[in-house]
């Protein structure tokens, strides 16, 4: 075996890391990846700016709420001016955070104490002693520290962590403690409890999906430093805006056609990424975006779309409605179905009330469509829609909760 990887030409690893095809540096196309200079954003970077320039001056800064769908660019204007801000090594710093892993007060406040403030505490410490080890390092250190918080609408306990968070400052004698709150969800706010919402929207800000040409200058923008030089036809990246365009607004999504392009391109050896490349790429990324879009739900909203597959699969109880084959549901069959996957799950249903709310969220998200009930219809009951295919989803979620 070994003279057969020795001696017949077999490729080593050092020519395949050369062989970079289309590419000069593909990281640029990942959504972890921070610009210098963000392209129709710079509005929403200065009023951020602004926000937090007071700490520099050694005064408190307001707390923020960011909203606006995925892939508009509210993670990467924080992380932006985040740079910015700790660059100026004053007593002020600010530390990004994801929700999604750091879902808790207890984690949340964990993480500061051991990583901003240097404290090395053990999990398990009492929230308590936490505390008092957070608020000695800003009034020792006159610090004024800010804590964005990416998709906090998934920390588990955000009433007691906003309350916590900003109460903080009334036993401070000196720095501060400031948040900025950041969710893809529109209706998180109602959601909140009056003080968490009084605490947290001192300031908003929202950002609005990009347009087509807004998304052209965005990939154009990175696909300058992400491809070898003519290793990208013009018209491809304009065909990947226009899609995603017209799909939701969404720059990641923009960027991970173009990257899936090109990877595209490379394996069946082509010189240059073209449309057929970007067309070749959307069925792919069209479905890794479906299974990213589930799987980061809540898990209440979860089981609704679950709920709503079933319902499609086994067809209504009602009169069918809709057209071209496609059941349209009304909300109150749609919030059994819901009840009855809780059951099955060993989950308690939420109210009908926070179910509206997730129907919401879920319509925003593309993943349903809502409407209105037409005329000859009896109250205000709503027609839910899948967006996508109800096996394709049913198999999605099922995997999340097996």
């Amino acid at each position: 075996m070994c003279a057969f990887f020795g001696g017949y030409g077999m490729l080593t690893f050092e020519e395949l890391m050369e062989k970079n095809g289309v590419f000069k540096d593909m990281n640029v196309l990942s959504p972890h990846y921070v610009p210098e200079v963000l392209p129709h954003r710079e509005e929403e970077i200065e009023t951020l700016m602004k926000t937090v320039t007071p700490a520099l001056k050694n005064t408190k800064p307001k707390n923020m709420f960011l909203y606006g769908k995925t892939g508009t660019g509210k993670t990467c204007s924080t992380k932006i001016v985040m740079d910015k801000f700790n660059a100026m090594n004053r007593n002020a710093v600010m530390r990004y955070m994801n929700c999604r892993i750091y879902d808790s007060r207890y984690k949340i406040i964990f993480r500061i104490v051991n990583e901003v403030c240097k404290d090395d505490a053990k999990m398990g410490y009492p929230l308590s002693k936490l505390y008092e080890s957070m608020l000695e390092w800003v009034e020792k250190n006159n610090m004024h520290m800010i804590v964005a918080l990416d998709e906090i609408d998934m920390v588990n306990d955000v009433d007691d962590l906003v309350y916590t968070m900003t109460r903080i400052n009334d036993e401070l004698e000196k720095g501060s403690v400031s948040i900025i709150g950041i969710s893809n969800r529109l209706h998180f706010k109602e959601k909140l409890d009056p003080r968490s919402k009084s605490a947290l929207y001192e300031k908003e800000v929202m950002f609005k999906p990009y347009n087509a040409t807004h998304l052209y200058e965005i990939v154009k923008q990175r696909s300058a430093s992400a491809f070898v030089k003519d290793g990208i036809d013009d018209a491809a990246l304009r065909m990947a805006a226009a899609i995603a365009a017209r799909e939701t607004g969404d720059a990641r999504y923009a960027l991970k056609l173009v990257h899936k392009a090109g990877i595209i391109a490379n394996e069946e050896g082509d010189s240059k990424v073209t449309e057929k490349h970007v067309e070749s790429a959307r069925r792919s990324v069209d479905d890794d975006l479906i299974v990213e879009a589930i799987t980061t739900l809540p898990q209440h909203e979860q089981i609704a779309l679950y709920g709503i597959s079933l319902l499609q699969i086994k067809g209504s109880s009602y009169k069918r409605l809709g057209d071209e084959g496609q059941d349209v549901f009304m909300s109150g069959e749609v919030y059994e179905s819901y009840a009855k996957a809780c059951k099955s799950l060993s989950v308690t249903p939420r109210s009908a009330r926070w179910f509206s709310e997730y129907l919401h969220d879920l319509d925003m998200l593309g993943l349903i469509a809502l409407t209105s009930s037409g005329k000859g219809t009896r109250g205000q009951t709503r027609f839910i829609k899948l967006a996508y295919d109800a096996e394709k989803i049913k198999s999605i979620v099922e995997k999340i909760f097996s």
